[in-house]
Protein backbone atom coordinates (compact mmCIF):
# COMPACT_ATOMS: atom_id res chain seq x y z
CA UNK A 1 0.00 0.00 0.00
CA UNK A 2 1.36 3.43 -0.41
CA UNK A 3 3.15 5.26 2.24
CA UNK A 4 2.52 8.84 3.61
CA UNK A 5 3.97 10.57 1.09
CA UNK A 6 2.39 8.77 -1.64
CA UNK A 7 -1.38 9.59 -0.02
CA UNK A 8 0.11 13.06 0.79
CA UNK A 9 1.17 13.48 -3.10
CA UNK A 10 -2.61 12.22 -4.21
CA UNK A 11 -3.83 14.62 -1.23
CA UNK A 12 -2.04 17.82 -2.70
CA UNK A 13 -2.92 16.98 -6.64
CA UNK A 14 -6.41 16.20 -5.88
CA UNK A 15 -6.82 19.86 -4.20
CA UNK A 16 -5.70 21.54 -7.17
CA UNK A 17 -9.02 19.57 -9.00
CA UNK A 18 -11.83 19.16 -6.63
CA UNK A 19 -11.94 22.13 -4.18
CA UNK A 20 -14.76 24.16 -4.51
CA UNK A 21 -16.53 21.17 -6.60
CA UNK A 22 -20.21 20.72 -5.88
CA UNK A 23 -21.16 17.17 -5.73
CA UNK A 24 -24.73 16.64 -8.36
CA UNK A 25 -24.50 13.07 -7.46
CA UNK A 26 -23.08 10.19 -6.37
CA UNK A 27 -23.42 6.46 -7.49
CA UNK A 28 -22.08 3.36 -5.40
CA UNK A 29 -21.31 0.87 -7.81
CA UNK A 30 -19.72 -1.48 -5.13
CA UNK A 31 -21.51 -1.57 -1.65
CA UNK A 32 -18.98 -2.82 0.28
CA UNK A 33 -16.64 0.24 -0.80
CA UNK A 34 -18.78 2.33 1.59
CA UNK A 35 -19.45 -0.07 4.52
CA UNK A 36 -22.83 -0.98 3.33
CA UNK A 37 -24.09 2.73 4.08
CA UNK A 38 -26.00 3.91 0.70
CA UNK A 39 -27.03 7.00 2.13
CA UNK A 40 -23.75 8.35 1.06
CA UNK A 41 -25.77 8.66 -2.62
CA UNK A 42 -28.07 11.10 -0.75
CA UNK A 43 -26.27 12.98 1.93
CA UNK A 44 -23.10 14.08 -0.50
CA UNK A 45 -25.08 15.88 -3.51
CA UNK A 46 -25.59 19.71 -3.11
CA UNK A 47 -22.59 19.80 -1.15
CA UNK A 48 -19.26 21.51 -1.50
CA UNK A 49 -15.96 19.84 -0.74
CA UNK A 50 -14.09 22.38 0.88
CA UNK A 51 -10.79 20.98 2.04
CA UNK A 52 -8.77 17.37 1.76
CA UNK A 53 -6.77 16.69 4.84
CA UNK A 54 -4.40 13.62 5.62
CA UNK A 55 -3.75 12.08 8.79
CA UNK A 56 -1.52 8.85 8.19
CA UNK A 57 -2.66 7.36 5.48
CA UNK A 58 -6.17 8.10 5.96
CA UNK A 59 -7.70 11.27 3.65
CA UNK A 60 -10.55 13.42 5.40
CA UNK A 61 -12.81 15.41 2.84
CA UNK A 62 -15.05 18.00 4.06
CA UNK A 63 -17.68 20.07 3.08
CA UNK A 64 -18.61 23.84 2.80
CA UNK A 65 -20.72 25.21 5.62
CA UNK A 66 -20.93 21.23 7.05
CA UNK A 67 -19.34 21.14 10.33
CA UNK A 68 -20.69 17.96 11.38
CA UNK A 69 -19.88 15.44 7.44
CA UNK A 70 -16.63 14.30 6.53
CA UNK A 71 -15.70 11.55 3.89
CA UNK A 72 -12.81 9.65 5.18
CA UNK A 73 -11.08 7.56 2.86
CA UNK A 74 -8.67 4.75 1.98
CA UNK A 75 -6.44 3.81 -0.54
CA UNK A 76 -5.23 0.51 1.22
CA UNK A 77 -3.39 -1.77 -1.40
CA UNK A 78 -4.80 -0.96 -4.68
CA UNK A 79 -7.18 2.33 -4.58
CA UNK A 80 -7.03 4.80 -7.41
CA UNK A 81 -8.69 7.78 -7.54
CA UNK A 82 -9.57 9.35 -11.42
CA UNK A 83 -10.84 13.41 -11.79
CA UNK A 84 -12.42 13.28 -15.68
CA UNK A 85 -13.15 16.57 -17.03
CA UNK A 86 -13.91 17.90 -20.74
CA UNK A 87 -9.97 18.13 -21.06
CA UNK A 88 -9.01 14.68 -19.85
CA UNK A 89 -8.58 12.30 -16.96
CA UNK A 90 -5.91 12.54 -14.15
CA UNK A 91 -5.55 9.55 -12.24
CA UNK A 92 -3.74 8.46 -9.33
CA UNK A 93 -3.45 5.06 -7.75
CA UNK A 94 -1.56 2.15 -7.78
CA UNK A 95 -0.62 -0.56 -10.82
CA UNK A 96 -2.13 2.19 -13.35
CA UNK A 97 -2.30 1.09 -16.68
CA UNK A 98 -3.73 3.32 -20.04
CA UNK A 99 -6.88 0.96 -19.65
CA UNK A 100 -7.17 2.26 -16.25
CA UNK A 101 -8.21 5.45 -17.59
CA UNK A 102 -10.79 4.34 -20.39
CA UNK A 103 -14.33 4.26 -20.50
CA UNK A 104 -14.60 5.26 -16.93
CA UNK A 105 -16.61 4.10 -14.82
CA UNK A 106 -15.31 0.73 -15.90
CA UNK A 107 -15.40 -2.54 -13.57
CA UNK A 108 -12.85 -2.00 -10.72
CA UNK A 109 -14.71 1.79 -10.38
CA UNK A 110 -16.77 1.47 -6.78
CA UNK A 111 -17.91 5.22 -6.36
CA UNK A 112 -18.39 8.02 -8.66
CA UNK A 113 -18.85 11.65 -7.64
CA UNK A 114 -20.62 13.72 -10.39
CA UNK A 115 -19.80 17.64 -9.69
CA UNK A 116 -22.19 20.25 -11.46
CA UNK A 117 -19.71 21.50 -14.06
CA UNK A 118 -19.72 17.60 -15.66
CA UNK A 119 -16.75 16.44 -14.14
CA UNK A 120 -16.00 13.52 -12.13
CA UNK A 121 -14.16 11.65 -9.29
CA UNK A 122 -13.78 8.02 -9.59
CA UNK A 123 -12.62 5.88 -6.48
CA UNK A 124 -10.73 2.67 -8.06
CA UNK A 125 -10.40 -0.11 -6.02
CA UNK A 126 -9.69 -3.75 -7.65
CA UNK A 127 -8.99 -5.55 -4.07
CA UNK A 128 -11.83 -3.75 -2.71
CA UNK A 129 -9.80 -3.50 0.47
CA UNK A 130 -10.52 0.68 0.19
CA UNK A 131 -13.00 2.49 1.43
CA UNK A 132 -14.97 6.00 0.96
CA UNK A 133 -17.36 6.06 4.53
CA UNK A 134 -19.07 9.04 5.79
CA UNK A 135 -17.89 10.37 9.09
CA UNK A 136 -19.02 13.05 11.84
CA UNK A 137 -16.91 15.43 13.40
CA UNK A 138 -16.96 13.75 16.41
CA UNK A 139 -16.13 10.45 14.71
CA UNK A 140 -13.29 12.32 12.63
CA UNK A 141 -11.49 13.13 16.31
CA UNK A 142 -11.85 8.89 17.24
CA UNK A 143 -9.81 8.47 13.58
CA UNK A 144 -7.26 10.77 14.49
CA UNK A 145 -6.75 10.10 17.86
CA UNK A 146 -6.07 6.55 16.37
CA UNK A 147 -2.69 7.73 15.25
CA UNK A 148 0.45 9.35 16.87
CA UNK A 149 2.23 12.33 15.67
CA UNK A 150 3.77 12.88 12.48
CA UNK A 151 7.82 13.01 11.77
CA UNK A 152 6.84 15.81 8.79
CA UNK A 153 4.61 17.85 11.06
CA UNK A 154 6.35 21.32 12.37
CA UNK A 155 5.20 20.85 15.52
CA UNK A 156 6.99 17.29 16.10
CA UNK A 157 8.64 16.51 19.28
CA UNK A 158 12.07 14.96 18.94
CA UNK A 159 12.10 15.29 23.13
CA UNK A 160 9.13 13.40 23.80
CA UNK A 161 9.40 10.98 20.76
CA UNK A 162 12.59 9.83 22.36
CA UNK A 163 11.02 9.57 25.83
CA UNK A 164 8.61 7.71 24.42
CA UNK A 165 10.59 5.31 22.57
CA UNK A 166 12.96 4.26 25.01
CA UNK A 167 10.48 2.96 27.07
CA UNK A 168 9.32 0.57 24.28
CA UNK A 169 10.64 -3.46 24.46
CA UNK A 170 10.04 -3.90 20.66
CA UNK A 171 12.55 -3.89 18.10
CA UNK A 172 12.99 0.22 17.07
CA UNK A 173 11.64 -1.47 13.71
CA UNK A 174 8.25 -3.00 15.03
CA UNK A 175 8.43 0.79 17.51
CA UNK A 176 8.51 2.83 13.97
CA UNK A 177 6.03 0.70 12.06
CA UNK A 178 3.47 1.33 14.87
CA UNK A 179 1.35 4.07 13.97
CA UNK A 180 -0.17 4.79 17.26
CA UNK A 181 3.22 5.59 18.36
CA UNK A 182 3.96 7.55 15.16
CA UNK A 183 2.07 7.70 12.10
CA UNK A 184 2.82 7.34 8.61
CA UNK A 185 6.15 5.25 8.58
CA UNK A 186 6.13 2.48 6.30
CA UNK A 187 8.03 0.18 5.30
CA UNK A 188 10.44 1.79 3.11
CA UNK A 189 10.71 4.56 4.98
CA UNK A 190 11.36 3.25 8.29
CA UNK A 191 14.24 1.39 7.05
CA UNK A 192 15.82 4.61 5.22
CA UNK A 193 15.98 6.39 8.17
CA UNK A 194 17.03 3.70 10.29
CA UNK A 195 19.74 3.36 7.96
CA UNK A 196 20.13 7.30 7.43
CA UNK A 197 20.85 6.94 11.56
CA UNK A 198 23.13 4.17 11.44
CA UNK A 199 20.85 2.25 13.87
CA UNK A 200 20.07 -1.92 12.79
CA UNK A 201 16.25 -2.77 12.72
CA UNK A 202 16.20 -5.33 14.70
CA UNK A 203 17.83 -3.45 18.14
CA UNK A 204 15.33 -3.16 20.74
CA UNK A 205 13.75 0.35 21.04
CA UNK A 206 15.03 0.68 24.95
CA UNK A 207 18.25 0.19 23.72
CA UNK A 208 18.35 3.04 21.11
CA UNK A 209 20.28 6.32 23.18
CA UNK A 210 19.06 9.85 22.69
CA UNK A 211 21.17 11.01 20.48
CA UNK A 212 20.58 7.67 17.84
CA UNK A 213 16.67 8.68 18.69
CA UNK A 214 16.96 12.37 17.74
CA UNK A 215 18.84 11.40 14.51
CA UNK A 216 16.10 8.39 13.67
CA UNK A 217 13.58 11.22 14.14
CA UNK A 218 15.47 14.30 11.82
CA UNK A 219 16.38 11.46 9.21
CA UNK A 220 12.32 10.28 8.80
CA UNK A 221 11.48 13.97 8.57
CA UNK A 222 13.93 14.95 5.67
CA UNK A 223 13.79 11.82 3.68
CA UNK A 224 9.72 11.87 3.76
CA UNK A 225 9.67 15.24 2.73
CA UNK A 226 12.21 14.98 0.35
CA UNK A 227 10.04 11.90 -0.65
CA UNK A 228 7.22 14.31 -1.22
CA UNK A 229 8.73 16.80 -3.03
CA UNK A 230 9.65 14.08 -5.84
CA UNK A 231 6.45 12.20 -5.97
CA UNK A 232 7.34 9.13 -3.96
CA UNK A 233 8.24 5.63 -4.79
CA UNK A 234 7.42 3.74 -8.35
CA UNK A 235 8.77 0.50 -7.78
CA UNK A 236 4.75 -0.15 -6.12
CA UNK A 237 3.49 1.17 -9.76
CA UNK A 238 2.26 4.41 -7.61
CA UNK A 239 1.20 7.16 -9.61
CA UNK A 240 -0.07 10.31 -8.50
CA UNK A 241 -2.97 12.03 -9.48
CA UNK A 242 -0.92 14.43 -12.20
CA UNK A 243 0.07 10.87 -13.60
CA UNK A 244 3.54 10.83 -13.36
CA UNK A 245 5.12 8.77 -11.66
CA UNK A 246 6.83 9.15 -8.09
CA UNK A 247 11.12 8.95 -8.81
CA UNK A 248 12.47 8.90 -4.96
CA UNK A 249 13.90 4.85 -5.85
CA UNK A 250 16.17 7.15 -7.76
CA UNK A 251 17.21 8.05 -3.46
CA UNK A 252 16.94 5.44 -1.74
CA UNK A 253 19.81 3.70 -0.49
CA UNK A 254 18.89 0.56 1.58
CA UNK A 255 15.71 -0.69 0.79
CA UNK A 256 15.80 -3.27 -1.91
CA UNK A 257 19.17 -2.72 -1.90
CA UNK A 258 20.47 -6.02 -0.63
CA UNK A 259 23.58 -7.87 -2.11
CA UNK A 260 24.88 -4.80 -3.42
CA UNK A 261 27.91 -2.51 -1.45
CA UNK A 262 26.82 0.05 1.39
CA UNK A 263 27.27 3.24 -0.26
CA UNK A 264 28.57 4.42 3.19
CA UNK A 265 30.64 1.59 4.06
CA UNK A 266 31.03 -1.32 1.37
CA UNK A 267 29.71 -3.83 3.29
CA UNK A 268 27.30 -6.22 1.17
CA UNK A 269 23.96 -5.04 2.76
CA UNK A 270 21.53 -7.64 3.95
CA UNK A 271 17.50 -8.26 3.47
CA UNK A 272 15.96 -10.21 6.72
CA UNK A 273 12.78 -9.94 8.51
CA UNK A 274 11.98 -7.85 11.15
CA UNK A 275 8.59 -7.01 12.85
CA UNK A 276 6.99 -9.27 9.87
CA UNK A 277 8.41 -7.26 7.39
CA UNK A 278 10.97 -7.78 4.53
CA UNK A 279 13.83 -5.28 6.46
CA UNK A 280 17.11 -4.34 4.61
CA UNK A 281 20.32 -3.07 6.55
CA UNK A 282 23.81 -2.69 6.52
CA UNK A 283 25.46 -4.99 9.10
CA UNK A 284 28.67 -3.04 8.25
CA UNK A 285 27.59 0.31 9.65
CA UNK A 286 24.32 0.06 11.18
CA UNK A 287 24.92 -1.09 14.80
Amino acid sequence: MPELPEVETVRLQLIRYVIGKEIARVVVRHPKTVNHDLSIEHILPGQSISNIERVGKLLIFSFTDQPDQYLLSHLKMTGQFFYVSATGVIGGGHSMHATDTLDLPHKHTRVSLYFTDTSSLHFNDMRLFGYLKLATAAEVVTARSKFGPEPIAKDFDIITFTARLRKRSTTIKAALLDQTFIAGLGNIYVDEALFAAGVRPTRRANRVTKAEAALIATAASDIMNHSISVGGTTFQHFVDTGGQNGNYTDYLNVFGQQGTSCPRCGTIMKKIRCAGRGTHYCPGCQK
